[in-house]
C-alpha cells in the first residue's frame, strides 16, 4: 500500500510481537540473538550505530508487511561514536513521489527492476548486510565543524560545515557508492557499471569493487574526463575500465547527462551480469529510494552530532548544493518532517531545473527538467561536475511541489568566490559545488539572527 508523505516516523509508536513476553531477572533465553544484540545495546555492552535496526517490532500504521524502525530511545544516547543507520520503515511500495518518480523504462528492463524492488525490501532487514555495510572502508562520520569566521563574517546564526570533503576520496556519495555495489554482489551481479561528473565517485566505486572482486566500469563525460586526467588515471590504476562519453554535436556533450545516456545503455545491454549505480537519486523506481536510503545517513549523522553538541536540539537550518541531488536528498530527508528546520538547496543558475525548468521525463522517471517548448532537453553548464545536469532527482522535486524545501540559484561567480571565502577564512579547500552554496549560507544566517545555527554541506 502507498503510505502518505506525511508519515512521520518519530511519532510511530512500536511494540513487540511478543508484547507477552517480558524479559524478567535476564532471562533471555527466547530471545532471538538480534534481540539479543539490541538488549545488549540498550545495557551499554557494546558500541553500534545508535539507529541499529530491531529485529522484531511491528508498526502501529497498517503496512503490507512487518518492517524494521530504529529504536528512537537509543538515538539520543551520547555513548554512540560510529556512523548511524537510516531511519526506518523504509517503504519502497509507492512507486512515485506525489506527482514525481516513476518507471519509465523499456519492456527488457522491467523485470530486472521489479527483483531489485524485491530484493532491496528484503535486504533492509537484513542485520548481517548492514553489519558488513558499516564495516567496509570509508563508511565513517565525516565531521561537524562550527566555522567560526564564517559565523563573525555573518554576524547572524552560528554556522557548522557538515565536512563532506573529508570522506575517503572526498566523495559525498561514498555511502550509496558502497551500499550499493554490496547489493550487487548480494544479486549475484559480477560487474558494477556508474557514471560520475567528478572522477572522485569513480575512484570510490573502483576502489570498492576491487576490495569485492567485482568489475568496475566507469562512464564519464569526455569533457569532464579530459578535465581530470590524473583522477581518470588512478580509476584506471585501482582497475577499472573508464570509457567516454560525447553525444556527438548535441547538448549535454562530454558532460554528466551523456556519461548517464551511455551507462543506461550499457546496462540494458549488460542486464544479466551487471548493476547500474546511478549518480543521483535519479533513474527509474526503486533507484531513487535506494540512493536516498543509503545516502539519508548523511543526515542521520547530522542529528546525531549535532544534537550532542547543543543538548539534543536540532538546527535551525540546513543548505545543501542541489545537481542530480544525492548530497540533498541525503541531507534533507531525515529532517523532512521536522517542519521548524528550514532547507534550501542551492542549483547552478545555468543547471537549475528546479528553479527554472519544467516538468517532463527524463532517464526513467518524472520530474523537474531543462526543456524547450518542444520537449527536448537543453543544454546545461557549471564549473562543478557535480552540478552539470539538466533534471533533479524526483523525491527533490517532490518537496519543491510540496513547498518543504526553497531552491534557489548560483551564478559562477558566486562559486568562485565563495570557494575563495572558504579557503580564506576557514582553511578548506573544497570543489566548486560547495562554492555556490557558500554566500547563500552567510545571508541566510544574517537573515536568522544570534542564537539560531545553520549546517552546510561542504563536498569535495
Amino acid at each position: 500500500m502507498i503510505i502518505p508523505a506525511t508519515f512521520k516516523p518519530s511519532l510511530t509508536r512500536i511494540r513487540s510481537k511478543r508484547r507477552n513476553k517480558r524479559v524478567k531477572n535476564g532471562d533471555t533465553h527466547s530471545m532471538c540473538p538480534a534481540c539479543l544484540y539490541q538488549l545488549s545495546i540498550i545495557q551499554g555492552r557494546t558500541t553500534v550505530p545508535s539507529t541499529l535496526l530491531l529485529h522484531h517490532v511491528q508498526l502501529d500504521t497498517p503496512l503490507e508487511s512487518n518492517r524494521l524502525i530504529n529504536g528512537e530511545t537509543l538515538n539520543k544516547s551520547p555513548a554512540w561514536k560510529t556512523t548511524p543507520l537510516p531511519s526506518l520503515p523504509i517503504l519502497l511500495s509507492p512507486t512515485r513521489f506525489g506527482n514525481f518518480g516513476g518507471r519509465f523504462a523499456p519492456e527488457s528492463q522491467m523485470d530486472a527492476l521489479q527483483e531489485l524492488t524485491l530484493a532491496f525490501d528484503r535486504l533492509i532487514s537484513d542485520y548481517g548486510f548492514w553489519k558488513e555495510f558499516l564495516s567496509s572502508p570509508g563508511i565513517r562520520s565525516s565531521p561537524l565543524q562550527f566555522a567560526k569566521n564564517l559565523t563573525r563574517i555573518a554576524g547572524g546564526a552560528n554556522i557548522w560545515l557538515k565536512r563532506e570533503d573529508l570522506n575517503q576520496h572526498g566523495s559525498h556519495n561514498i555511502r550509496s557508492i558502497v551500499g550499493q555495489a554490496l547489493l550487487a554482489r548480494r544479486l549475484g551481479k559480477t560487474e558494477v557499471v556508474m557514471e560520475c561528473g567528478s572522477a572522485r565517485h569513480g575512484i570510490v566505486c573502483a576502489a570498492t569493487c576491487t576490495r569485492l572482486n567485482m568489475k568496475c566500469t566507469i562512464l564519464m563525460g569526455s569533457r569532464d574526463a579530459a578535465d581530470q586526467k590524473d583522477s581518470v588515471d588512478m580509476i584506471k590504476i585501482l582497475g577499472a575500465t573508464v570509457l567516454t562519453a560525447d553525444m556527438g554535436a548535441s547538448p549535454g556533450r562530454g558532460t554528466l547527462r551523456a556519461a548517464v545516456n551511455e551507462a543506461l545503455r550499457y546496462s540494458v545491454a549488460h542486464l544479466s551480469t551487471t548493476y547500474h549505480i546511478m549518480s543521483g537519486p535519479i533513474g527509474p523506481h526503486p533507484l531513487p529510494t535506494i540512493t536516498r536510503t543509503f545516502q539519508s545517513i548523511l543526515g542521520e549523522e547530522i542529528k546525531s552530532q549535532f544534537g550532542s553538541a547543543s543538548g539534543d536540539r536540532l538546527p535551525d537550518a540546513l543548505v545543501s548544493p542541489v545537481g542530480p541531488g544525492s548530497a540533498a536528498v541525503g541531507m534533507f530527508y531525515p529532517f523532512i518532517e521536522h517542519l521548524s528546520v528550514k532547507l534550501l538547496g542551492i542549483e547552478a543558475a545555468d543547471a537549475a531545473p528546479l528553479s527554472h525548468g519544467d516538468v517532463g521525463v527524463l532517464h526513467g522517471c518524472r520530474t523537474y527538467l531543462l526543456q524547450d517548448e518542444h520537449g527536448q532537453i537543453l543544454d546545461s553548464s557549471s564549473i562543478s561536475p557535480d552540478l552539470d545536469f539538466p533534471s533533479v532527482g524526483p523525491e527533490l522535486a517532490h518537496w519543491k511541489e510540496r513547498a518543504r524545501v526553497e531552491y534557489v540559484a548560483a551564478t559562477d561567480a558566486e562559486a568562485l568566490r565563495g570557494a575563495d571565502i572558504l579557503r580564506s577564512q576557514e582553511g578548506i579547500v573544497s570543489g566548486a559545488m560547495t562554492g555556490y552554496a557558500v554566500e547563500k549560507t552567510i545571508r541566510l544566517a544574517r537573515e536568522l539572527g544570534p542564537g539560531n545555527d545553520v549546517v552546510l554541506l561542504v563536498a569535495g
